[in-house]
């Protein structure tokens, strides 16, 4: 029921930048987000992502947000933190997102990260501004990695209370009805209860892959949506979408390839290569270009009408390639991955650095 009503919906959606929250908490209702209750549930959440992803692009991403977090809880150490939130982001009670585009781009020695943060008693306070959190508003959560000043990160949940600032002055050509807001952070108390793990490093290694991988939810619900406009136009023009470079036989061949791969990879969720989970990452982001593009082509001039579902979900398909990890981001990653570093090496490396420090501090008192 919740799916043929955002299906109404996505034209409203994309054009009003109408935030399906009610469509959201029904999806909640029915157990869309109860799936994932372990880690090698990954798959399960991949697959609710892509069904609501073939029906709008802007709420199967809104999806993502709302995984990506219960994936973090999933994963922590923090077990009160755990049981307080976990339940109301499954009913869809508490509605929230994740703030690690600005952190994965940092590590990645993109750009700076965002948010600072200094110790306190009980907690942290951090500061700064963050430019796009998605699926937030009053009441909402999101997961945010803030620098102490020797630069180690600390993870945490920031409540989106009365000590956050949120505003959405920017318009986007899509994904307009996402709930994504700038969040200005001034002195927030980052309780100890708040957050997500004391090893940071491991932990760090133990989402990461999880996080990228859900993305491909949002790219197979688009690259499905793309086959069905192709097969929607063949029924009329076959004769001639016959001399287009490629069809529908040679994009489904490729896509149930990059789905048997995905579902290798996640069975192996515990122990993944860096250089799979992100070269697979990669492979779902040019195919939706390639399908989005194919679905226009196909279309003719009726895909470039403003109201077409080709020309929306090409916009939507274009998110899956600058989303982070965007493409640049991934193709720059493989490379460091290729040459024995990356994120991942380094976060183990780090781990191994802390572990080592904290055995040598404890020879040190007998311990």
């Amino acid at each position: 029921m919740a799916l043929q009503k955002l299906q109404k919906l996505a034209a409203t959606i994309d054009e009003s930048g109408l935030y399906a929250k009610d469509i959201l908490k029904e999806l909640a209702a029915s157990g869309s987000f109860s799936v994932l209750e372990r880690r090698s549930d990954l798959l399960k959440a991949i697959t609710n992502i892509s069904k609501v992803a073939k029906m709008c692009g802007t709420t199967g991403f809104c999806m993502w947000c709302q995984f990506a977090l219960i994936w973090y809880l999933t994963n922590s150490d923090n077990e009160s933190l755990k049981n307080e939130l976990l339940p109301k982001l499954k009913s869809g009670e508490v509605l929230g997102g994740t703030a690690l585009s600005n952190p994965m781009k940092a590590f990645a020695g993109i750009e700076k990260n965002r948010l600072s943060a200094r110790k306190t008693e009980g907690g942290y306070i951090v500061n700064g501004t963050l430019a796009w959190v998605s699926n937030i508003e009053v009441g909402s959560v999101f997961g945010a990695v803030a620098l102490l000043e020797d630069g180690t990160p600390v993870m945490g949940v920031v409540r989106c209370d009365e000590r956050v600032k949120l505003s959405d002055q920017i318009k986007y050509s899509t994904l307009e009805g996402s709930a994504t807001k700038t969040a200005v952070l001034q002195d927030y108390f980052l309780p100890h209860g708040d957050v997500l793990a004391k090893d940071i490093y491991r932990y760090l290694v133990k989402i990461t892959p999880g996080f990228v991988l859900l993305q491909a939810g949002i790219a197979a619900g688009i690259v499905e949506a793309s086959l069905e406009v192709m097969e929607a136009s063949n029924k009329t023009h076959e004769h001639i979408n016959k001399f287009l470079p490629f069809g529908v036989a040679e994009l489904k061949s490729e896509f149930d390839a990059v789905l048997g791969r995905l579902a290798s990879v996640v069975e192996r969720i515990d122990s993944p290569s860096a250089l799979e989970v992100l070269q697979l990452r990669l492979d779902a982001s040019l195919l939706t270009q390639k399908a989005t593009s194919a679905a226009v082509l196909f279309s003719g001039t009726k895909g470039y009408f403003k109201s077409a579902r080709a020309a929306r979900i090409q916009r939507e398909g274009n998110f899956v390639l600058i989303v982070t990890p965007s493409v640049k981001h991934l193709i720059k990653e493989i490379e460091e991955v290729k040459n024995g570093g990356g994120c991942m090496a380094g976060w183990i490396r780090q781990a191994e650095r802390v572990c080592n420090a904290e055995r040598k501090l404890q020879s040190a008192f007998g311990v």
